[in-house]
């Protein structure tokens, strides 16, 4: 694969490029084949493999490069946004396996804004460490995108609160340690986004029943949990009550970055044009066909296009500018690009290319098809594409609702 050459250059000088190139030696030396030809999510992975994962991820912490945005004492490298996105970026484009995602990217940011010092100090070590894995608790049986009209229920019980209802299609539900939840303290008042509030809750106590939840695409991906008179301590409260919707909202901004996405893309890109051009000349050349020139060359653009956005959100969380709208923009164009690239990877390698991984003759490790189904998640999981571009039109460009 040609590697990572952006037409758009970030942080190019003389120490980023020697950061770039040590994380790619690294890797080499470091990063299990397994990972590298699957470049799968390893929390959609058997638990065999996601323990192998959380190895990989642990080495990745003794170089400060697993969290290398965090400040060290809570187990992070202390790097800027620059040096971040460049190991972010070299980690997604080698299929390095980065364990734990909803506790990084999600739960993280959260902590360090709304969080307690001893929150911080107890939770953030251990997501550092890859030590304790979390889950995603929003999503309920009537409550998807239209997340103010939750049902889970949290009373006040002297220094506990009482959890009842239930979550489904819960991130990560099946391997996590921890989940994080939004439940309701007090009915709901003028708005319905009033009386949310957001807990820290350990999968063990006593109440919670888990069940997996299995994709189309094979793996038990998600999970839903029932809550049954669940006591979960007041500490473990984030933010004040009621004001959980406020807390939520800066984890998903968070989600939306996409960071990664990009030189996810720019992988699967270079893999599908490399196998076109092995094919010059023989029966059935895909390059021979002008559409599928063009769609490629349009694909080179897009790709381009997603690192520039992703650059440019990174860049604005470092500096505290982040634009309400950004988010949204960015996590609906990776969405929608990453659905539209593995289509396209589908359709040029023809029907052997629609074969899941692990079939033994599926095409380049099953990327497009495996890809193709896990897109329709990315347009739904987070919020759906209808809705980022109702938070655009509406945080953007001033529009009525």
């Amino acid at each position: 694969m040609s590697g990572l050459t952006p037409i758009v250059r970030f942080g190019d000088d003389a120490a980023t490029r020697s950061l770039r190139h040590s994380v790619r030696e690294w890797l080499e030396e470091w990063l299990p084949d397994e990972f590298r030809a699957t470049a799968a999510n390893p929390d959609y992975l058997p638990r065999d493999a996601h323990e192998r994962a959380v190895e990989f991820c642990r080495r990745l912490h003794e170089q400060g490069w697993f969290v290398p945005q965090w400040p060290a004492e809570y187990g992070g490298g202390g790097r800027g946004v620059v040096e971040q996105v460049v190991i972010r970026e070299e980690l997604a484009y080698a299929g390095a396996p980065l364990v734990n995602t909803n506790g990084v990217n999600m739960l993280a940011p959260v902590l360090f804004r709304y969080g307690t010092p001893e929150q911080k100090e107890e939770h953030l070590p251990l997501i550092a460490r890859s030590e304790r894995m979390w889950a995603q608790g929003y999503s309920e049986p009537e409550a998807g995108s239209d997340l103010a009209s939750l049902k889970m229920t949290a009373r006040r019980d002297g220094d506990h609160y009482v959890l009842q209802g239930q979550k489904t299609w819960t991130s990560n539900g099946v391997l996590a340690d921890w989940i994080f939840v939004l439940a309701r303290t007090s009915p709901v008042g003028k708005s319905r986004r009033e009386g949310i509030s957001f807990f820290l809750v350990d999968l063990e106590t006593p109440g919670i029943t888990r069940r997996p939840i299995r994709s189309m695409t094979g793996y038990a991906t998600f999970a839903e949990e029932f809550f049954d008179e669940v006591r979960v301590p007041a500490t473990h409260l984030v933010g004040a009550e009621g004001d959980g919707w406020r807390v939520a909202k800066s984890l998903l901004d968070a989600e939306r970055s996409n960071v990664t996405r990009a030189a996810q893309a720019q992988r699967f890109l270079d893999e599908l044009v490399e196998w076109c051009r092995a094919r010059r000349g023989r029966p059935n050349d895909p390059l021979a066909d002008p559409m599928n020139r063009a769609a490629l060359a349009r694909a080179a653009e897009k790709t381009e296009v997603g690192r520039a956005l992703s650059y440019r959100v990174a860049q604005n969380q470092a500096q505290g500018t982040l634009d309400a709208a950004l988010p949204s923009l960015s996590k609906l164009y990776h969405a929608e690009f990453t659905a539209e690239l593995r289509a396209l990877g589908a359709q040029i390698l023809g029907p052997a290319g629609q074969l899941m991984p692990d079939d033994p003759d599926a095409l380049l490790h099953g990327h497009f098809s495996d890809g193709l189904l896990l897109s329709l998640l990315h347009r739904i999981g987070g919020g759906t594409s209808e809705i980022q571009r109702d938070v655009i039109a509406t945080a953007a460009l001033a529009l009525p609702r």
